[in-house]
């Protein structure tokens, strides 16, 4: 536009009542003032839009074009206020989610629903990927945050903990037994080892934990998901890494047996992870402190 976006709705103003002072009234504003903005309006444009009629003013030919024109723009004007509004009050957004299959399944599904419940015009969509692959998207720009383990570098983010989570070694009962262990780490040259994919963020953790213990490990069976790596351990195909929060149900009821290792796997975290240099959308903020303000407490 070239002007003051106020010159055009004075003069939407003026065309919808067809009368300078009228149209003073509707905007609280003085006839004169009305009058030298059209005056100067006409003068931008260099084209005659009104014109004297017996009880007003009347648009001319170009006039009325021009407020066809204004008219649709200050509707779409209208339009994204009342969205920005319905986003302010968390009445519409979309939010999109990078995570991985397991911490889909065992950490952000328990919370979605009452966040759904609660804020029910938030649209939100997920994105199931490797945390590498979650941290690509957010670097193209494909979601607005990852729910991660907190990967090894994390300069170019921003990173929100939600929770500790710890690995353990488990197997099935029989299986263990078999084995004869007599000290916790002979595991590691009598068993038979299934392991996630070596560009998984887990198995990377796994592996560094074992080289900087000096063990030395061979898997048999790799895989790229931790669910079916659990369920391969209770039938008694080997030993396997899994997150201790989400095999609990098992370890209680006796189809896995933790084993323990000397040293012990230490903890990680799972968080929220997103561009440092990105502004988030008021729709993912309300998503972010939803999550910290339920997980953490």
């Amino acid at each position: 536009m070239r002007e003051d976006l106020e010159l055009y709705k004075i003069f939407h103003t003026v065309a919808f009542y067809k009368n300078i002072s009228h149209a003073a009234e509707s905007l609280y504003i003085s006839q004169p003032a009305v009058s030298k903005s059209i005056k100067k309006l006409e003068t931008l444009l260099d084209v005659k839009l009104f014109s004297r009629g017996s009880k007003g003013v009347i648009l001319t030919a170009e006039g009325k074009i021009f407020y066809e024109y204004i008219q649709k723009a200050l509707h779409i004007i209208a339009d994204g206020e009342n969205v920005l509004t319905e986003l302010k009050n968390k009445k519409q957004g979309m939010i999109t989610i990078g995570v991985s299959t397991v911490l889909c399944k065992y950490f952000l599904l328990s919370h979605l629903k009452p966040f759904m419940k609660q804020y029910p015009e938030i649209k939100i969509k997920i994105i199931n990927n490797t945390t590498f692959d979650t941290l690509k998207n957010i670097d193209q720009g494909m979601i607005d945050f990852g729910i991660v383990s907190r990967p090894f570098n994390i300069s170019p983010y921003t990173f929100v903990k939600l929770a500790d989570i710890q690995d353990i070694f488990v197997a099935e009962k029989e299986y263990l037994d078999s084995l004869q262990i007599v000290e916790p780490n002979d595991i590691f040259s009598k068993g038979i080892f299934m392991l996630l994919e070596s560009d998984n963020i887990t198995r990377q953790y796994i592996d560094q934990f074992l080289l900087e213990n000096n063990i030395f490990i061979k898997p048999e069976v790799e895989i790229n998901t931790m669910d079916f790596l659990i369920e391969f351990a209770k039938i008694g195909l080997g030993i396997t890494v899994a997150i201790r929060n989400f095999v609990e149900k098992d370890l209680t009821e006796g189809t896995l047996i933790e084993i323990p290792v000397s040293p012990p796997m230490p903890t990680r975290t799972v968080g929220i992870i997103y561009d440092k240099k990105r502004t988030l959308s008021i729709a993912t903020e309300t998503f972010l402190s939803y999550l910290q303000s339920h997980v953490l407490n």
